[in-house]
């Protein structure tokens, strides 16, 4: 890390063979891989992700985001079958980028985003851990991080039917709790770029420490809740449950 170039190395004959490099832009200020994709980030020109070809021994560029951002870290999130890239930026972002060329958003070589969140503190480390498996999901990785002032959190996907539940008890918690100094969580995790948005806001996140008030509401409040969902408040309690279990470090 560090630089503007990235080289792949060989291991033979007891020492390093240069076989292959790429020209980033200006300065890289985070790397990851997983088998043979990598994920880059540049202090200027965002996030790219990049295939290892074995069989031409060549770096290729699969996508970038085309966006000017400065990004601190990034990592890999993992969901069965489906791949993710989890960037954290300069603004104290939280930005979820997608490879996929079958979607009608998709122009050549660009990556979509697919969520956004503000963290609002700046973000200098993650790294990747497998959730419990459960046999209907698959693998799920999650991604644990550190912020530069002094908070460990974590990044976890969602099954869709978790993920819908989850949404509309988030929306009703938006409007049905009082709030810090009166200040709406909504607006606060608004996606805050330092150019100006030449995309749509993606949302697509959810506030864990929103959610995590369900469990300290009274319980006629709780079923409340539960029953404008049409819902039960042990579903709820169970998407919740799960959501902690899977992402704990034991």
């Amino acid at each position: 890390i560090g630089g503007s170039k990235l080289y792949v190395y060989e291991w033979v004959d007891e020492k390093l063979v240069g076989r292959a490099f790429f020209d980033a832009h200006l300065y890289v200020t985070t790397l990851k891989t997983i088998k043979f994709f990598i994920i880059f980030g540049d202090v200027r020109q965002s996030m790219h992700l990049l295939r290892w070809r074995e069989d031409i021994r060549m770096l290729q560029l699969l996508a970038r985001d085309p966006q000017p951002t400065s990004i601190m870290s990034a990592e890999f999130l993992v969901m069965g079958n489906q791949l993710a890239l989890l960037a954290a930026d300069e603004q104290k972002n939280f930005a979820v980028y997608v490879f996929n060329p079958y979607s009608p958003e998709y122009r050549k070589q660009q990556l979509l985003v697919s969520a956004d969140f503000h963290m609002g503190s700046g973000v200098n480390k993650m790294q990747r851990w497998p959730m419990a498996f459960k046999p209907d999901l698959g693998v799920r990785l999650a991604t644990h991080f550190c912020t530069t002032d002094g908070a460990v959190g974590i990044v976890a996907p969602l099954a869709q039917e978790s993920y819908r539940r989850m949404l509309a008890l988030q929306n009703l918690l938006l409007n049905a709790l009082p709030h810090y100094a009166g200040m709406n969580p909504r607006t606060f995790r608004l996606y805050k770029p330092a150019h100006g948005m030449r995309r749509r806001y993606a949302k697509n996140f959810l506030d864990g420490n929103l959610l995590s008030r369900y469990l300290h509401l009274d319980l006629h409040l709780q079923n409340q809740l539960a029953n404008a969902l049409n819902q039960s408040r042990d579903t709820i309690y169970g998407d919740l449950f799960d959501l902690n279990m899977g992402t704990m470090i034991s």
